[in-house]
């Protein structure tokens, strides 16, 4: 099914000429002058967590719904750089503190239905766009350090931050047998509103004791 949803979708991206998603010019998915005009993230409210761009901006809400929904898997490509310097730029002393020990990148999973329904998950796409660029070797991919075990609402359409965050308690399982013991661990994932999925997806590693967990997103 998901071979039939990935051949579907590049007819759709073939015969629909790629265009920027802030100004609209044709042969680029976000061309550099939009994505540079648009504004930082503010700040959230978890400390672990840490975002790009702010979600509110058109241009990126648009660029993120196409990369989620509209086969636009590009997008991991482009949104990849700016993720990794702001890793680069968080880590700081932790990257010497590790003693060469590569720090594991964790895309946030999607539940196995909404994975067969969508073909990909663009967390991670866009983890893996990241690891094209470490070529110092910092990071290990460990997608398998996490598993989406609730099949939850999509986050758009719950409206009350409590309900949100009632929405996503116990979503994620980790794997017991897996060892991220004294371990730096960093989730990925494409936007962050309220955070209930990365504060739950942190709860859920905590018993593997790594030690440090954090979280960076596209846009907040």
């Amino acid at each position: 099914m998901r071979y039939l949803i990935s051949i579907f979708n590049f007819i759709i991206d073939a015969v629909f000429p790629r265009e920027c998603a802030g100004c609209g010019r044709n042969g680029t998915l976000l061309c550099t002058t939009c994505i540079e005009d648009t504004q930082r993230a503010p700040r959230s409210e978890h400390a672990f967590i840490n975002a790009v761009f702010d979600y509110h901006n058109k241009t990126i809400k648009r660029a993120i719904w196409r990369l989620k929904y509209k086969n636009a898997r590009g997008f991991s490509k482009i949104f990849a750089p700016y993720l990794y310097d702001e890793i680069i730029g968080a880590l700081g002393n932790e990257l010497f503190i590790s003693g060469g020990e590569n720090i594991l990148l964790v895309p946030v999973p999607l539940h196995k239905k909404r994975l067969r329904e969508r073909g990909y998950n663009q967390s991670e796409l866009i983890t893996r766009e990241i690891l094209k660029l470490d070529i110092a070797r910092i990071f290990s991919y460990a997608p398998e350090i996490l598993v989406r075990v609730k099949e939850t609402k999509q986050q758009a359409k719950s409206e009350k931050r409590n309900m949100r965050i009632k929405n996503l308690r116990d979503a994620f399982h980790a794997p017991p047998t897996l060892n991220a013991r004294g371990k730096v661990v960093i989730l990925i994932d494409d936007v962050t509103t309220t955070g209930a999925t990365l504060v739950d997806a942190k709860r859920a590693i905590r018993h593997l004791r790594p030690r440090k967990v954090l979280a960076f997103a596209v846009a907040h």
